[in-house]
């Protein structure tokens, strides 16, 4: 005989008494099922209940860390923590399920119906997927192609929200048959075998929504609280429309509203205006950078000539030269500009800020990829390049002077 469903008939049960009527083994723990249970397990894009189990009058409680079932009409198993043996058929035990996580699912559940049948009856979107996820749920709305516009997103947060605190019934309607259920206004016709329950939203003859589902919902829309649409963006042709309901899209535009509160308080202006000082900021930044690209430019013709003088006045085959200005990037780029220059030279930069040595060289006899690999390791750094380049990195100016000196032609 199969597991009774308790949620199925009253999803706001959280605890019951049950015989054990069926024992599997998994990774060495207890799989059970039972004659009833309030568990929900796994399915229709709704995580299962999770809680605890014990067996009545024990005072050792095991946790029930995930439930499944494997047809709508079998058993409901239970993933236990306890090893393998604990339990034996026809032991008496109590089930209890995480009431919170059971109701978050509850209110989220809720709400992606109506959020789906609001795309539905105002664009003629069709959600086409659907995942209940930690952070957020997401649905995949069809529009034939079409992405859907801000002030469209905006809209059916705005009318999913009213319904929502319309306190509308929310009833769940049973029939033998597919064929029976299309007796009430469905949005989707999804054929399905055996029994099939039927979830509305709003009044059965002019429902808000209408769709065939086997999750656990409030039995009222007021208890899903809220509905908040954090984004959308393309996903193969549809609209991925991320959001979240209830206490969670509370929990996380509380603490939306806390940062953007502060980002205003470090901008010294209000909410309102953030916008336009970051837009501000963003256009002094972008003058700074030109700015800074110019004057390193500079910096870098200057430091070229400097360079190549005093490799020509001494007729030296290396130069060893400092920076704590330009960046390694941009040093590498005065390293070239020198070697491309001066004919069988070994240029050996150093940047003091980040502790980064680069090698050039235009010398068939020093391979400055090789040098780093062989080198770099004793003391204590690391990178690697070619012949004609190399970069090491140090965790400290006396390692990577020391690691200079090392490889200085004079040594």
């Amino acid at each position: 005989m199969a597991t009774e469903r308790i949620y199925r008939t009253d999803p706001y049960a959280a605890e019951n008494e049950a015989f054990i009527t069926g024992i599997r083994e998994k990774n060495g723990m207890d799989v059970i099922a039972c004659d009833i249970s309030v568990f929900y397990p796994e399915g229709g894009g709704q995580p299962s209940d999770t809680g605890k189990i014990s067996t009545l009058g024990s005072d050792k409680v095991y946790q029930v860390t995930r439930a499944y079932d494997e047809t709508l009409l079998g058993d409901v198993w239970h993933i236990t923590d306890a090893p393998e043996g604990t339990f034996s058929i026809g032991d008496k035990v109590t089930l209890s399920i995480d009431r919170d996580f059971r109701f978050r699912n509850m209110q989220r559940h809720c709400g992606e119906h109506m959020l789906s049948g609001t795309f539905n009856s105002l664009f003629g979107g069709v959600n086409k997927g659907f995942h209940m996820g930690d952070e957020y749920i997401t649905i995949d709305i069809d529009l034939g192609g079409r992405m859907l516009t801000d002030e469209e997103l905006d809209l059916a947060e705005r009318t999913v929200n009213e319904a929502i605190w319309a306190d509308l019934p929310v009833t769940v309607t049973w029939f033998d048959d597919y064929e029976s259920s299309l007796a009430l206004p469905v949005r989707k016709k999804v054929p399905h075998d055996g029994r099939v329950s039927v979830v509305t939203v709003g009044p059965l003859d002019d429902p808000y929504d209408c769709i065939a589902c086997c999750g656990t919902h409030p039995s009222r829309s007021s208890e899903v609280g809220l509905l908040a649409i954090y984004k959308r963006e393309a996903n193969k042709g549809m609209n991925r429309v991320y959001f979240d309901c209830g206490k969670a899209a509370f929990d996380r535009l509380s603490a939306d509203s806390k940062v953007l509160a502060e980002a205003a308080r470090r901008y010294s202006c209000a909410s309102a205006d953030l916008i336009g000082r970051l837009e501000a900021e963003a256009e002094s930044i972008s003058a700074l950078k030109a700015r800074l690209a110019g004057m390193t430019s500079y910096i870098k013709d200057a430091e070229k000539d400097k360079i190549t003088a005093a490799v020509s006045s001494t007729g030296a085959n290396f130069y060893v030269y400092s920076s704590d200005i330009l960046a390694a990037d941009d040093l590498l780029k005065l390293g070239f500009s020198v070697i491309n220059e001066v004919p069988g030279l070994f240029l050996i930069l150093r940047q003091t800020e980040s502790h980064t040595c680069l090698l050039l060289s235009s010398s068939e006899d020093y391979k400055c990829g090789a040098i780093v690999k062989e080198k770099a390791r004793s003391f204590n750094g690391k990178g690697g390049g070619r012949d004609d380049n190399a970069r090491a990195i140090f965790p400290s100016a006396t390692d990577m002077d020391t690691f200079i000196k090392e490889i200085t032609p004079q040594n």
